[in-house]
């Protein structure tokens, strides 16, 4: 069991892949908002359509990447180890990664799907998989992000938990409510679940994932994590592709869902 700094102090753009990463993150953002501007000024504003919810999402991940590129999140992953040697044979280790994993499954396979409805949107599991793995990856990259910056202030692991959880818990909950859950995410919250949701499901997929990262100096593993989070909850949603008629845009949707009893009248 390790209990170290994770991610070391580092001169940006010491390598020369990291400007490449730049140039290509940053050339993806402005086609995609090119495209997504041409739509918006031929759509109207107060539909939900998963073709302009793709080219938003890809805006975020590209800017979630630059952003982790930045912190020194990405030249720290692509330098280390997935799992360290001393790692691949503490019982520890393995006892306290599959425990996580079983709470997320747990919390977004069964707490998480529970109040959260597809409306009969088909399923398309090859594109759904991909979104679902970006988006565990630019969010974690982000929170590893925060982290980073906590950590290089030498308060310690533990002050890094806390202060992403406070930070990107608080961030990641605002931009949910007042973007991502109308703008990106279909229409899926049951309104009378989501206190649940947030208590049972995604307070402690953040909690334990940023504990084993202060215990372990695992980055990889809290990616996973976040990974697995994701991939379930695009899945259980049913989050639709970008083309053909599951594409069809359709009326704007309250972020916080629907009421139960509204849902089975529907």
């Amino acid at each position: 069991m390790e209990t170290g700094v994770v991610f070391q102090s580092r001169v940006l753009f010491s390598e020369p892949w990291e400007a490449r990463f730049a140039i290509s993150a940053l050339t993806g953002i402005l086609i995609l908002a090119t495209l997504l501007l041409r739509l918006n000024h031929q759509r109207p504003n107060n539909v939900y359509d998963p073709q302009r919810a793709w080219l938003r999402a890809g805006i975020f991940f590209s800017s979630c990447f630059l952003i982790s590129l930045a912190a020194g999140v990405v030249p720290m992953l692509q330098s280390s180890p997935v799992i360290r040697p001393d790692q691949l044979s503490d019982p520890i280790w393995w006892t306290a990664t599959i425990a996580l994993m079983v709470v997320i499954t747990i919390g977004y396979g069964q707490v998480w799907r529970k109040g959260t409805v597809h409306h009969g949107r088909a399923l398309f599991v090859i594109p759904l998989l991909c979104f679902g793995i970006l988006w565990g990856l630019a969010t974690g990259a982000v929170l590893l992000s925060i982290w980073s910056i906590l950590e290089k202030t030498g308060f310690g692991p533990f002050f890094a938990t806390a202060g992403t959880f406070l930070i990107g818990g608080s961030l990641n909950g605002l931009w949910h409510a007042k973007y991502w859950d109308s703008r990106v995410s279909p229409d899926h919250n049951v309104l009378e679940t989501n206190k649940r949701k947030v208590l049972l499901a995604h307070f402690p997929n953040l909690i334990f994932s940023l504990l084993h990262l202060a215990v372990f100096s695992n980055p990889f593993v809290f990616l996973l994590g976040q990974v697995l989070a994701l991939t379930i909850s695009t899945y259980v949603m049913h989050f639709p592709p970008f083309w053909g008629p599951n594409s069809a845009m359709v009326p704007q949707h309250n972020p916080e869902g629907r009421p139960r009893a509204e849902i089975a009248n529907a």
